[in-house]
């Protein structure tokens, strides 16, 4: 994420309303989503409505569902009010007359209210939220986060996407990137990738959600709301595909006014009230805005303050347990399994360390901006070699000073792969910062343009996905990429996996005047890239061509893995007292076609 200028987070601050999913819970099963009503009553409070079809005797209570958390407010009385027909309870209202109501959830610091009146359409059936109602409770599918001893795993053979892009929770070109969007494309994703980064869920001051405002709603003003995240994380995890989560912690967005925070509420992991004192104390909120701030100075390495929003003070404990909880809540609740890191320039790397640690997850990755393969390096020795980082160092060499401009050169020991920190590494071509953000002009893609215009460059682009789809590392696939060549990309994936590439895995190179050439050891076999001029030689002995086109050419050996994802089996021979689901986490019958689950293998029916 790069810096933005401070007059886009003033305007976004006074624009943008919050997205919180209240409702009415009814005997702590169905649950009926109020609307937000967009305008404040008399006393400023946040209006919700839900009509709900009541009996007699079941019992409600309103219902925070980004917090699972479960409350009820003192009905109001007067003319109209059908306060009369209910009975309240501490923890639930049991109604004592049937019929359809209209509830309005009143909401405001200390000054709640809630007006209940006779309703004449209750056509919502409600959403049964049980975990076995199908409702919105995160399930761990074929995949469900546990603990690890590192992040950073090893030979790894994962291979990622990347999401989304800039502003793509609308179309720009290469479709939305909402939840329920991307809850469709997984089908296709399951057989290429094993990580999928998602944008940031917390509830945001707009935007693609890079300046968050509470951690503990995870519902995107923009991407949608909990209950379609969380079908998105089962699906993926139905699919064997394990989910990162973007993680803003250098920063967050006020609540109404640049001093305040919301409070935050993580359940048993934590309940925080953020205060101005948590804020660094060369914050622009002191310089600018008047807030306290805290003790200490940002002790960011690189770009260390953040003008857009407010930046937090990592050496203050409060601010440490609070992320120790957000990071910990994010995978056992949520069920993320891992973490993009943004803006790690703004704080010291030893804090991702300690977060991580004490979360446990499958894998860390920090995006650290810095074009110098030595500065990653250190970082990633600062977060005691419990993180991944972006391979900066290799875009810009191997990309944008390479293949781009035809110095092939440029592409041998690039990146952390020169200082041997390939298991380190997730490399990339580009991301929603350098593809076609027309916000900033100060970052190029990897063809040097700004307005996207360069994916159309398809030479240089494949050229590019086949190198780093050859190479050691964790390759991080980028969504337009994927929508614009997924059939090329397709085949380079394919060859990875048959010959086993992985993070670690050894090679030799070598370049000159318009060519690159390597040859690649993975686990089953090797992969042969030939680039540039090379590209139009024939296939080596032994070797099977895997992709090939203008500019590149790949040939590997190796049968892949010998898993059960590759086993192809009929109808009959499942076993058919045995439920089976499919990648969705909706069960079937024998005679479905496509990847399903049984006692937790994935098989093939065809």
């Amino acid at each position: 994420m790069k810096k933005a200028i401070v007059l886009i987070a003033v305007l976004l601050t006074t624009a943008v309303s919050y997205a919180t999913t209240y409702g009415i819970l009814v005997n702590d099963k169905m649950f009926y989503e109020a609307d937000p009503l967009g305008e404040q009553d008399y006393q400023g409070r946040e209006q919700y409505k839900a009509s709900v079809s009541l009996n007699a005797g079941d019992k409600w209570c309103i219902y925070d569902e980004d917090n699972t958390a479960k409350f009820t407010i003192t009905m109001e009385s007067g003319e109209g009010s059908a306060k009369g027909n209910f009975t309240e309870g501490k923890d639930y209202v049991t109604c004592n007359t049937a019929g359809c109501y209209d509830f309005y959830i009143k909401l405001k610091w200390e000054d709640n209210s809630m007006w209940v009146q006779a309703g004449s359409n209750c056509s919502d059936s409600g959403r049964d939220i049980t975990p076995d109602g199908g409702g919105s409770t995160p399930g761990g599918g074929s995949i469900d986060p546990q603990d690890f001893t590192t992040a950073v795993p090893s030979q790894s053979t994962d291979v990622m996407l990347q999401a989304f892009y800039w502003d793509s929770y609308e179309n720009k070109g290469y479709g939305d990137t909402k939840w329920a969007t991307l809850v469709n494309k997984v089908p296709e994703w399951a057989p290429y990738f094993t990580l999928v980064w998602l944008p940031p869920s917390a509830e945001s001051k707009g935007g693609l959600g890079y300046i968050p405002s509470r951690y503990s709603s995870q519902s995107s003003t923009a991407l949608g709301k909990r209950q379609y995240l969380n079908n998105l994380i089962t699906a993926l995890h139905n699919a064997n595909i394990r989910v990162i989560a973007d993680i803003v912690i250098n920063h967050c967005g006020n609540a109404s006014s640049p001093c305040d925070y919301n409070s935050l509420d993580f359940g048993s992991y934590g309940k925080f009230n953020p205060t101005s004192n948590w804020m660094t104390s060369n914050d622009e909120g002191v310089s600018q805005y008047g807030c306290s701030g805290g003790s200490n100075a940002d002790d960011g390495q690189h770009n260390a303050n953040y003008g857009a929003a407010r930046d937090w003070d990592h050496k203050n404990p409060q601010v440490q347990a609070m992320c120790r909880a957000y990071l910990k809540w994010m995978k056992n609740e949520v069920k993320y399994d891992g973490f993009r890191f943004d803006y790690c320039g703004g704080y010291h790397t030893s804090h991702i360390n300690d977060y991580v640690s004490n979360a446990k997850p499958y894998f860390s990755v920090m995006e650290y901006w810095h074009g110098d393969a030595n500065q990653l390096k250190s970082r990633i020795d600062d977060a005691n070699k419990n993180t991944l980082a972006f391979d900066f160092a290799l875009m810009y060499a191997a990309f944008h000073e390479g293949i781009a401009v035809n110095n092939y050169n440029k592409l041998t020991n690039a990146g952390l792969r020169g200082k041997g920190y390939s298991k380190y590494a997730v490399t990339f071509i580009d991301n929603h910062d350098t593809f076609n953000r027309p916000d900033d002009q100060n970052v190029s893609d990897v063809c040097g343009k700004h307005d996207g215009s360069s994916i159309n460059n398809s030479s240089v682009i494949l050229q590019c996905n086949a190198y780093m789809l050859s190479l050691p590392g964790i390759p991080c696939v980028f969504y337009p990429h994927w929508i614009k060549y997924n059939a090329e990309i397709k085949k380079m994936i394919t060859a990875r996996k048959m010959a086993g590439i992985h993070s670690e895995s050894t090679m030799t190179e070598s370049a000159g005047s318009g060519y690159y050439e390597a040859t690649i050891q993975g686990k089953y076999g090797s992969v042969v890239l030939y680039l540039g001029s090379s590209a139009s030689k024939s296939a080596p002995s032994g070797y099977t061509e895997g992709a090939k086109g203008s500019g590149y050419a790949m040939y590997y050996t190796g049968n892949g893995p010998q898993a059960v994802d590759q086993t192809v089996i009929e109808s009959p021979t499942l076993q058919l007292d045995a439920p089976i689901y499919n990648i969705m986490g909706q069960q079937v019958d024998a005679n479905y076609k496509g990847f399903v689950i049984q006692n937790g293998n994935k098989y093939l029916l065809q």
